[in-house]
């Protein structure tokens, strides 16, 4: 894939999602003689994010699936233990009552005090299973794993 990157994306365009999605946008666009801040290409563009198989643009432009449908299902709510993923996963398994948002890079407590507490993630190899199973299992409560993070409110 890297190497397709390289030479030519358009290669890769079965199998690398933004490629696919630039390559329908763009023949949309060329064929249409549309400037990129038409209305009906940020329709193409929210519509390439359904997934439903009857709806998707993904599938219609020939990207492929690299995956099962079971590893799919298995993924929403299994994350990956090696990555950030992992800590979010289990905050929102564990606490999901107590959390108000979750991102990429950080979750938001509410554990009944003021006030919130924004728990940042900002690298994405910290969080893993290794790192984390011990403050899980220590932590009943997210009031707890807050304290065994050390309780400072953060903004």
């Amino acid at each position: 894939v890297l190497t397709g990157l390289e030479r030519n994306p358009d290669d890769v365009a079965d199998v690398v999602d933004w490629v696919a999605k630039k390559r329908l946008v763009d023949g949309y666009a060329s064929r249409h003689n549309l400037p990129f801040t038409d209305a009906r290409l940020k329709a193409i563009d929210l519509q390439y994010s359904d997934l439903r198989r009857e709806r998707s643009l993904a599938l219609r432009c020939g990207l492929r699936t690299i995956t099962t449908d079971s590893a799919v299902r298995e993924a929403i709510d299994t994350p990956p233990e090696t990555t950030r993923a992992y800590f979010r996963g289990t905050c929102l398994a564990k606490y999901a009552a107590d959390i108000v948002a979750a991102n990429w890079d950080s979750i938001v407590f509410d554990i009944g005090r003021d006030p919130l507490r924004r728990v940042p993630m900002m690298e994405p190899l910290r969080g893993t299973k290794v790192l984390t199973a011990e403050l899980f299992a220590a932590s009943a409560t997210a009031a707890d794993l807050i304290t065994r993070l050390g309780d400072s409110p953060q903004t």
